[in-house]
């Protein structure tokens, strides 16, 4: 348990109700759903310089609509026959993504990872809006300034990366949608993991996943291991199952939270090649 957890749960009604009672509840509960769900690392923490790992990653800013200043890395491929724009998970920052996308550029793919707000060396502090402002403003980068066509943009997310992948899916025409460990909303998230505690009752409607997957009709694929103990893999098979066609679903044998590649080797990458090659037909 973290220790944003026990601060909350070492509250007496006694304390609320002389901080101002509801109004302090409703304090309380932003703050720990803030600790909760965003823990940034930031620039000068973490790999800066992929280009030593093989990745010949070029530094890109950006704006995001309501003005932040966005980083991110732009690793083209010479034989490109798409993009990959990726999103990764609720902690750490591209700084720390090395690994993913060295696996991911076996696809043949251009990459492009980016920070949200208040992650990396972006600006400004995270938020659910925030984060879906951002996703949308590294689509629109790539196609106004990058010059590619939405046609040949697949979304991948990992964790809290695949709710902000799946809402920029709702905004913008891509290609097609890669959500891997992910979860249906963040109240059934906590519910999971701390079953005898009341913390889904303090969870406001963040990142309802499960609502937006029932009608995006761009292929999709879910990927999610059977041995995930930060979202267990049942939170995963909901979301496949509530989403529209066209989908898939892969279970990766024995994989944890974070570690899909490492277990899903080449078979893992075989699955997102030939679902890369179906969402460019």
């Amino acid at each position: 348990m973290t220790t944003a957890t026990h601060r909350f749960l070492g509250l007496s009604l006694r304390s609320l109700a002389v901080a101002g009672g509801l109004g302090a509840v409703h304090v309380l509960r932003k703050r720990f759903q803030r600790a909760r769900t965003f823990v940034p690392d930031r620039y000068p923490n973490g790999i800066w310089d992929p280009g030593s790992f093989g990745l010949p990653a070029e530094d890109t800013w950006f704006p995001s609509g309501d003005g932040e200043e966005l980083h991110g890395w732009w690793v083209p491929h010479s034989r490109a026959r798409a993009t990959l724009l990726y999103c990764h998970g609720n902690s750490g920052s591209i700084a720390h993504q090395i690994g993913a996308l060295q696996y991911l550029r076996h696809l043949r793919l251009n990459l492009f990872a980016f920070d949200y707000r208040g992650y990396g060396r972006s600006s400004g502090k995270p938020t659910e809006a925030g984060l879906f402002q951002d996703v949308r403003a590294a689509f629109d980068h790539l196609v106004e300034y990058r010059g590619i066509e939405p046609a040949s943009i697949i979304l991948f997310g990992h964790s809290l990366g695949g709710a902000v992948a799946l809402d920029c899916a709702v905004h913008r025409p891509a290609a097609g949608l890669v959500v891997q460990s992910s979860f249906t909303h963040t109240r059934d998230t906590a519910k999971a993991l701390y079953p005898n505690l009341p913390l889904h009752w303090i969870a406001t409607r963040q990142f309802r996943s499960i609502d937006k997957a029932r009608s995006l009709r761009l292929p999709k694929l879910f990927s999610h291991g059977d041995a995930d103990g930060t979202v267990p893999f049942e939170l995963g098979k909901r979301l496949f199952e509530a989403a529209a066609e066209p989908k898939e679903f892969c279970r990766v044998r024995r994989a944890g939270h974070n570690d899909i590649f490492r277990h899903g080797g080449y078979l893992y990458l075989r699955r997102l090649s030939r679902f890369c090659d179906r969402c460019l037909r």
